[in-house]
């Protein structure tokens, strides 16, 4: 292993011990800490929670599977601030580079080829003592884009949107067959 291969692992690790510690942390104050990228953080997750990596090419597929799921709570963050917004995906529209999500309660216009990778994720919730389900979109430097959680009478999220969220990341993983 080369020297490069042997920090990856160590950080690796040391992400995972960090985790095991206490699984409510937030990914991005993680990937702050050990410098680096939330997506780093989240891969090293692999394994330890239930996380998918969804196949390369679902985005369209999954923005227009989420209105199934009812309400969503989406995390738009920069480097200094969160914006976090309670709605329901709907009204999709392309319009030159970006796909739209225009309905009463969200208005996204996402340069959807800026993103990399997606996963679906389920992690215990920093505020909370129940577990969160989302769909984590990063960019191809690895930082997070955006976050749709399921929000449908949450902490409570009903039994059928759960199965649905685990069914559909099973679709489009990058596992799938």
């Amino acid at each position: 292993m080369d020297a490069a291969s042997e920090s990856t692992a160590d950080v690796t690790e040391s992400i995972r011990d960090y985790f095991q510690k206490d699984r409510s942390r937030m990914t991005m104050m993680a990937a702050r800490k050990f410098g680096v990228t939330e997506k780093s953080v989240v891969d090293a997750l692999v394994g330890q929670w239930p996380i998918v990596r969804l196949r390369e090419g679902v985005f369209r597929e999954l923005l227009e599977a989420l209105p199934a799921l009812g309400t969503m709570r989406v995390f738009v963050r920069s480097r200094a601030a969160v914006i976090e917004s309670v709605g329901t995906f709907g009204g999709f529209s392309d319009a030159g580079p970006f796909f739209n999500v225009q309905t009463d309660t969200l208005d996204m216009h996402i340069l959807h080829e800026e993103i990399a990778d997606i996963f679906a994720v389920e992690k215990w919730g920093h505020d909370t003592t129940t577990a969160t389900y989302s769909f984590q979109f990063f960019d191809h430097s690895g930082d997070a884009a955006f976050k749709a959680f399921l929000w449908e009478s949450f902490p409570d999220v009903p039994k059928e949107t759960i199965e649905a969220f685990h069914t559909l990341a099973k679709r489009l993983s990058a596992d799938a067959d």
